[in-house]
């Protein structure tokens, strides 16, 4: 396949058009990564307070929902949603997290890390054709996520469940490149749930549960298609093609105070987390 190399979230976000993030979590990503739910439980009351840093990769794909093209004022025919057949995602993201147990049931946490990324665009054959014969194009991206959320949590014996809200926002700067030239896309919000179901024992835990990531945001930018159309402006808008993904993880606690995350996230969207957290 001949790529038109461009550089165009997310989490970030996140995408050929948008960053997501993602979590973080990244996601995300995005999007921003999960927080350590399950030390609400795991040995006993957990200390108050956390500082933890989380490295995540996930690969996700994307939906172009809305595509608009106009040339010297006038619409572009044949340029819509689906002149792009797919996006495929692929970001990294380093978190740092503060956290605060107000309750042994209630955390809140703030977060703020760096995103960067490579999303790869599929054109249908009338777009591809329009810019020379390419198939897609490639667009890299970076730039920094911040955001906040909250964990309620509960336990029986030795078993846990809790569900974790957060939502981020990603700045990013987009590189042009191949006659493409793309805005810097600021503020792209991007939602993560993640509740889980788990089990402790004396030095961590093990979880499975789901991860649902929202992110949905409108690109603006241009391009060249030489005579007799010229510049083209076009605004388009992307969202996750699959929100929900299934996940499992666990974590060790190395002392009272330390402790080591990891998790992969299985189905249409693949990622991996690891980290490590500071309690006190």
């Amino acid at each position: 396949m001949t790529k038109t190399s461009a550089v165009l979230t997310t989490a970030a976000i996140s995408q050929l058009f948008l960053l997501a993030p993602a979590r973080a979590g990244s996601s995300t990503p995005v999007p921003p990564a999960p927080i350590s739910d399950s030390a609400a439980i795991v040995g006993g009351l957990p200390l108050p307070f956390g500082v933890s840093v989380f490295y995540m990769h996930q690969e996700s794909d994307y939906d172009v929902t809305s595509l608009h093209a106009t040339a010297g004022g006038y619409p572009v025919p044949g340029l819509g949603a689906g002149a792009i057949t797919g996006i495929h995602n692929e970001v990294d993201e380093i978190n740092a997290k503060l956290d605060w147990w107000a309750q042994p049931w209630l955390n809140f946490h703030a977060i703020f890390g760096w995103v960067s990324g490579e999303a790869d665009a599929t054109l249908a054959p009338q777009l591809g054709q329009m810019l020379g014969g390419t198939n897609g194009f490639t667009v890299n991206y970076n730039g920094i996520v911040y955001g906040g959320g909250m964990t309620l949590a509960a336990g029986y014996k030795s078993f846990f469940a809790s569900v974790t809200g957060n939502y981020t926002w990603a700045d990013v700067d987009l590189q042009g490149g191949g006659g493409l030239a793309l805005n810097d896309a600021n503020n792209i919000g991007t939602l993560v749930i993640t509740p889980k179901v788990g089990w402790r024992f004396d030095k961590g835990a093990v979880w499975v549960g789901a991860f649902y990531q929202a992110t949905e945001h409108t690109q603006f930018g241009r391009f060249n298609l030489g005579p007799p159309l010229g510049t083209v402006n076009f605004n388009a808008t992307v969202k996750d093609a699959a929100p929900w993904d299934f996940i499992m993880g666990g974590e060790y606690k190395i002392t009272d105070h330390w402790i080591l995350t990891g998790e992969v996230g299985l189905g249409s969207r693949e990622q991996v987390l690891v980290g490590t957290s500071y309690r006190f």
